[in-house]
């Protein structure tokens, strides 16, 4: 029932932030910013998410989990709230970082405790299960968009809303609470060295999710589409990452992580070749999309399954705080790249760039994997 609960509180998050991904994007080209400074907002929200590890664990060895994941909630949406009146790039950019700040106590609080209470014979058909569904929560938010259109105020006072409610499930889990007990600094410090290529993995990962869901919407648009069919991409890319967790969660239990993240590395770094070469009006185009969602988000739930078996207690809380740091210096680097290499080289580059981190990753997965077996 904990893990239930727990999962339901993160899925209110990524349907919210599912949704504020483009809406954010769109809001800020209809305004009349460019691709650059729409990355750079979307890499201000990859800093809230950095800055987030160094304080949220810090409030959960002082108040708990559930009083974190409660307190994030509200204070996300909040901060919603008040973004329904921008027109200012400075306090976008001030009101992107407070809302990662804020909504990171879910993603980080939420990812610690339940990777305290599962079993790890289960471990990665749980994991895939979760980020199975926290894919399919994300793809609805944009898939809303066209039904309730991403100007202000509906799609903010819709967000508010849900991460409100999504820090209120905790309140009756009391029970299950958990503290971390002890200082965690040395070991954040030590997670990169003991696990460098899943860290790497959830960089690459943060570098995605950033540059693809902030952008995607403008890449769509530039080839000729409606910011309609922009949000159904975004959607779809979510919507297969949904349809392939379990599957890779499953694989987990099975066969050696490692081998998988290479695998899934080298199929990403195709279809994002492959998607640049697409017709973006037609279904396959959606496949593909699709099928890069699921590859991409496989590697974070094959990172998540990795550190829950390999840490516990502290050290492992330690290590949820380090993947905010690697997601969030992932979230920063991929906009804030990708941005302006569309602005100066053309829209294409937007493919082009996730496709580099993916091959980074592919190569040192690959090269680790050799050096262990030697």
């Amino acid at each position: 029932m904990a893990i239930a609960c727990i999962i339901l509180t993160v899925c209110g998050f990524s349907f919210s932030m599912g949704m504020t991904y483009p809406v954010l994007a769109l809001v800020l080209e209809h305004q009349g910013f460019s691709k650059t400074q729409i990355g750079i907002n979307a890499a201000v929200a990859g800093l809230g998410l950095l800055c987030s590890a160094f304080v949220l664990p810090q409030f959960a060895r002082t108040y708990g989990y559930r009083l974190l994941i409660i307190g994030a909630g509200l204070g996300g949406g909040v901060v919603l709230l008040t973004m329904i009146g921008i027109d200012n790039f400075i306090l976008w950019c001030i009101a992107r970082f407070f809302l990662a700040l804020c909504v990171a106590g879910l993603f980080i609080g939420s990812e610690a405790w339940m990777n305290e209470l599962v079993d790890d014979h289960i471990r990665g058909r749980v994991m895939g299960i979760y980020a199975a569904l926290i894919s399919i929560t994300f793809a609805a938010g944009p898939a809303v968009i066209p039904w309730i259109g991403y100007l202000p105020p509906d799609p903010f006072l819709l967000c508010a809303a849900v991460v409100c409610l999504s820090g209120l499930v905790a309140l009756p889990m009391k029970h299950w609470d958990i503290k971390p007990q002890s200082e965690e600094r040395a070991s954040l410090i030590s997670i990169p060295k003991m696990a460098p290529i899943i860290m790497l993995a959830i960089v690459a990962m943060g570098f995605f999710e950033a540059a693809a869901f902030g952008l995607l919407p403008g890449y769509v648009i530039d080839r000729g589409f409606d910011a309609d069919l922009a949000a159904y991409y975004v959607a779809a890319l979510a919507f297969g990452s949904f349809l392939m967790q379990p599957l890779i969660g499953w694989l987990a239990d099975r066969m050696d992580p490692r081998r998988i993240l290479i695998v899934s590395a080298f199929i990403s770094t195709c279809l994002c070749f492959s998607i640049n070469l697409a017709d973006l009006g037609h279904w396959y185009a959606f496949v593909l999309i699709a099928l890069l969602g699921g590859t991409t988000f496989g590697a974070y739930t094959l990172a998540l399954t990795s550190l829950g078996r390999r840490f516990k207690g502290e050290v492992l809380a330690a290590a949820m705080a380090c993947t905010a740091v690697a997601w969030g210096l992932g979230g920063m680097i991929g906009p804030a790249v990708a941005g302006p290499a569309m602005d100066l080289f053309g829209s294409d580059y937007l493919m082009y760039s996730m496709a580099s981190i993916f091959i980074v990753l592919m190569v040192a997965a690959f090269i680790r994997d050799k050096a262990r077996s030697t």
